[in-house]
């Protein structure tokens, strides 16, 4: 398929990747040219934002270039194609054994390429000159080892940033010949600074390589099969969905009008790529399942053939939930109740779309009301007192809002002025913040953590705006933190006699009175714990919240899901003041300019919010502080980063379950029989995907949700009801002390949801079934035999409550410890934690220094590795599986050597292997220097599923070992490995024994077993 002067470039190929459409390739290599329509004139200001991107990278490249000559790091070459000779010649002539080439330009290998398309049995293109930004060379004695690196000024590393380097790479290695030139296996990514690259210089850590390999099976496949077959097509034929990523495609004109004339799926707004692939599938699905149903030429008509056909609906429904339930949520389609089993079924978004259609662009968008979505909403308030707007304040009650602006430097401490100003009265007013964008939230949220870390703004103003902002803050205040508290003042109280100081420090962290005599403290601290034990889940319901009502509320996502809007692919502010006008104002730093863009823009969506209201029927929320107990600067940043990791689990399953849980696997009830361990329910999977892990049949978390699938868009779904919360560090069954923790769930909740604990998955006839036992209240009977219900994940969590309690703990004695021994708290010397042995890890690592003997244990295991070398070289099978490979061994040898180890590496590259490995080594070792005295060695992690896998490699290893017979095993005789499931209740070794025992369990379970005074070891996994 070489079309004569035809071709594709590797930036080409990376802006496929990223715009996901074949059609935009297949225009580029057969040069198709738009037709002109007034519609295709350009627009200045909507193309800045596109310029101004490039220019960004344009500046990144100059700034890198210019480091790395300073550096004397880069070597330039002309920018015109050059031969490998030539190339090989200019690296010889360069002293360096380190460096980068700028401006190399190659011709692709037209014959090499030609053979790998005859190979997969396609017809061969064309590519065009390659020109990747630099060349990483580095000699040694070995020869020259190259490396293709690609700037770019983007945040994050990018499916196209990986296909443009590969692609490069590919060609060079047909160019670059061994033995001259060897590839170094990687390609890589340089990003700029986090900081940005006006900031802080570049730095070689920026790199952020992959190793080729993995992305060779995906890339050779779509290079040398699916794009020449792709190409091949008559163009009317190749796939394509006008969606938001076509924004700043240059044949995103044409697309909109095609996509609006033919009815296609992108005339309707934000229909995702995914989205669109969940419709099509409804569409096939339908006609396989009724032969009545004809395909016709545009995708809105035939969709509104399905979503008016109530008998295809049912059968959807009923065989294939999933599908059925995301493209009814894809298109706003009000899903019936029980009691509405006739209504006819309509689809505002399909009827916005097909007046567009008839009636044109002109007519659809007139004054007249827009259609509402029949879509109850459940995450924007009704109203509220106060409105903030991004980075500008609306009084509601006022007649014009008053607008702060500013560099982001200075947001957190104008927030928290405002915020201090409007909460200091009796009567706090309820209020409300809203951004435009998911990307503006985003980038909202990103600011307030990276202040929280690593910012220097004030510790106060900083913890009330993360109380103000940070989505689901408001369930940690009322649910979750004062059971932290109160747990932490518990293990305080129980620690005996403290002193005056201690009481003090506890007492300043919960802003209370430090005044008074020993006796008074405590009794004040007793005060606070009955306080908090009396605050919890209901304190959340009391108040104006619905659940989990977002602290920011995303006002472009509400509208898109109250609103049937007649607009084609996507729609933003464009007209009254968008991103590029703002772009523009601050470009050329016209701050009054600015100031009133932004006073506009916000005008315009505060408007906007107040038209779309009436389809809202909540209320707004109080500000809230968001708790901040600790003192000592790394612990009170690792406080926050626990509580961020509870904050984005929650919200993930809030998102999911405000959608009605559209990916849990639907299940239809069968009956239930007596098991081993109690009742146990069956059920047949009717769609979706039910695993449950061969480690977990013994362990009864009961961590899903049982709901049936009522499919009713008009009511709360109740897995957004659950307060996981309440119940997240519970063990299943509850029992009389625990089970009022359940009693503050909605009474919907009790009557109606099951906690499920999975057993089994099996298939019986053809059909798969699930086992699982169930623990609710219900008053009746929740199971019916023949109807669905949908199996969603809850909240566990047993370990964040501990690990704060520990931190906090931690804090007030490292805030007790005497000044004149350890130094003061803000100073940088090398005792400024205190003793105490946590922050020893954190800030000295190196301090716990070397293991005694550590040389001579050194070169017992160096000895044992080059034993099983030479049997795997014998042939002997077991070898190959207790021999370690170069980083492995090193890893080991690191572990055997010091007092504290760590071992990093991502997935797949033998930590598990290495970590058991290393035990029998360390064992080993120590057994051949007489040291068989009795050891424990503690082998934790966070997760059973972790812990099993560990504990079974180490058995496995042992098995090894055994099955060589000439090898001397004495030390393995006296290993004793054990399962830790109830720590408190474990026993521990006996005395006097010279075994060594290995206990696997939790940190939770681990914790209580290590209580007892004896040497140990451990491996945290």
């Amino acid at each position: 398929m070489e079309t004569r002067n035809s071709s594709l470039s590797a930036t080409n190929l990376a802006v496929y990747h990223h715009l996901n459409c074949d059609l935009y390739l297949h225009n580029v290599y057969h040069k198709h040219t738009q037709p002109t329509t007034p519609d295709n004139v350009a627009q200045p200001e909507a193309q800045l934002l596109v310029d101004s991107q490039y220019q960004r990278g344009i500046n990144w490249e100059a700034t890198l270039y210019s480091w790395l000559d300073e550096s004397n790091l880069l070597l330039k070459v002309p920018p015109m194609p050059l031969e490998a000779a030539v190339l090989y010649e200019n690296i010889l002539a360069d002293d360096r054994s380190h460096f980068f080439i700028a401006g190399v330009t190659f011709d692709p290998p037209r014959a090499s390429l030609r053979d790998r398309f005859e190979q997969a049995g396609t017809v061969p293109i064309n590519f065009g000159v390659g020109k990747p930004d630099l060349i990483e060379i580095t000699r040694d004695h070995q020869g020259i080892t190259w490396k293709v690196i690609d700037a770019k000024a983007s945040k994050s590393i990018k499916t196209s940033h990986h296909a443009q380097i590969y692609f490069y790479t590919l060609c060079l290695e047909y160019l670059l010949q061994y033995p001259a030139f060897k590839p170094s296996g990687e390609g890589g990514i340089w990003l700029p600074p986090d900081e940005g690259f006006n900031v802080v210089p570049p730095s070689i850590s920026d790199i952020k390589s992959i190793e080729i390999p993995l992305l060779s099976r995906s890339l050779d496949s779509f290079l040398f099969e699916r794009l020449p077959r792709l190409l091949s097509l008559p163009r009317d034929s190749v796939r394509w969905h006008f969606n938001p990523l076509c924004q700043g495609c240059k044949y995103n004109p044409e697309c909109r009008s095609l996509a609006i004339e033919s009815g296609r799926l992108g005339s309707m707004p934000n229909i995702s790529i995914s989205d669109a692939k969940t419709l099509q599938e409804l569409l096939d699905l339908t006609e396989q399942g009724f032969p009545d149903f004809t395909r016709s030429s545009s995708d809105i008509e035939d969709l509104h053939q399905v979503v008016t056909n109530s008998e295809a609906l049912s059968l959807l429904d009923q065989h294939f939930p999933i599908v059925a339930k995301k493209g009814k949520r894809i298109i706003g389609v009000r899903r019936k109740t029980l009691s509405d089993r006739q209504s006819a079924v309509t689809s505002s978004v399909l009827e916005s779309a097909r007046k567009w259609r008839d009636k044109g662009p002109s007519k659809a968008l007139t004054k007249a009301p827009q259609p509402v979505i029949s879509r109850r909403n459940f995450t924007c308030p009704t109203n509220e007192d106060i409105e903030f707007f991004t980075v500008s304040l609306f009084d509601s009650l006022a007649s014009e809002g008053q607008a702060y602006s500013g560099k982001g430097s200075r947001f957190i401490i104008v927030l928290a002025t405002i915020i201090r100003e409007l909460t200091s009265g009796d009567d706090a007013p309820t209020a409300q913040f809203y951004v435009w964008s998911p990307a503006e939230q985003a980038l909202l949220q990103t600011h307030l953590i990276r202040q929280a870390l690593v910012g220097e703004v004030d510790r106060e103003d900083i913890r009330l705006c993360i109380g103000a902002l940070s989505q689901g803050a408001s369930l940690l205040q009322t649910a979750f933190q004062p059971v932290l508290l109160s747990g932490a003042l518990l293990a305080f109280l129980a620690k005996g006699k403290r002193l005056k100081a201690e009481y003090q420090a506890c007492l300043a962290r919960m802003e209370l009175s430090t005044d008074g005599t020993v006796p008074e403290l405590r009794a004040r601290v007793e005060q606070a714990l009955e306080r908090l034990q009396g605050i919890g889940p209901q304190a959340s319901r009391d108040s104006h919240e619905f659940g989990q009502l977002p602290r920011i509320v995303i006002v472009k996502k509400e509208i898109e899901s109250m609103i049937a809007l007649p607009i084609a692919g996507y729609w933003d502010l464009q007209e009254c003041a968008g991103n590029e006008k703002i772009f523009k104002a601050f470009k050329k730093d016209s701050d009054g300019v600015l100031e009133e863009i932004l006073s506009l823009r916000n005008s315009t969506i505060y408007a906007t919010l107040n038209a779309a209201r009436r389809v809202v029927k909540h209320h707004g929320q109080n500000l809230l502080e968001f708790m901040d107990v600790c003192r000592q600067d790394h612990l009170r940043k690792l406080f926050f980063m626990q509580q961020f990791e509870v904050l984005s689990k929650l919200n993930e399953l809030w998102t999911t379950r405000m959608e009605g849980s559209p990916d849990a696997p639907v299940l239809q009830y069968r009956g239930s029989t007596s098991g081993l361990r109690g009742i146990e329910h069956t059920f047949t999977i009717v769609s979706g995907v039910v695993d449950v892990p061969a480690s977990d049949k013994d362990i009864s978390f009961f961590d899903k949700l049982l709901v049936e699938d009522l499919n009713s868009d008009t009511e709360i779904p109740l897995e957004a009801m659950f307060d996981d919360l309440a119940v997240s560090g519970l063990v299943i069954p509850l029992n009389r002390w625990t089970k009022p923790s359940w009693e503050l769930q909605h009474p919907r909740v009790k009557e109606n949801v099951l906690l499920a604990d999975l057993r089994n998955v099996q298939s019986l006839n053809g059909k798969l079934v699930v086992s699982l036992r169930s623990w609710g209240t219900a008053t009746r009977q929740v199971l019916v035999p023949g109807r669905h219900y949908r199996l969603s994940p809850r909240f566990i969590d047993f370990n964040t409550t501990k690990v704060l309690s520990s931190l906090f703990e931690m804090d007030l004695r490292w805030e007790n410890k005497e000044d004149q021994e350890f130094g003061e708290s803000g100073g940088e010397g090398i005792h400024d934690h205190r003793g105490v042995p946590f922050l020893q890890l954190v800030m000295e690592p190196r301090s716990f220094g070397r293991v005694p003997k550590a040389k001579e244990s050194l070169t017992i295991e160096e000895n044992t590795q080059r034993v099983f070398r030479s049997l795997k070289k014998l042939d002997v099978g077991p070898a190959g599986s207790l021999l370690l490979k170069p980083s492995q061994h090193r890893a080991t040898q690191r572990l055997l050597a010091n007092r504290l180890a760590v071992i990093w590496g991502p997935p797949g590259t033998g930590k598990t292997h290495t970590i058991a490995l290393s035990i029998l080594r360390l064992l080993e070792a120590q057994w051949k220097l007489d040291d068989r005295g009795q050891k424990i060695i503690f082998l934790t992690a966070m997760t059973h599923a972790a812990i099993d896998a560990c504990q079974s490699k180490l058995e496995r290893l042992i098995d090894c070992y055994r099955s060589i017979d000439f090898l001397e095993l004495d030390w393995l005789d006296n290993i004793r490995i054990e399962r830790v499931m109830r720590g408190n209740d474990h026993p521990p070794p006996a005395r006097g024994s010279e075994a060594t025992h290995i206990y696997a369990g939790t940190l939770y379970q681990v914790r209580y077993h290590s209580t007892y005074p004896f040497h140990r070891l451990t491996f945290s996994y």
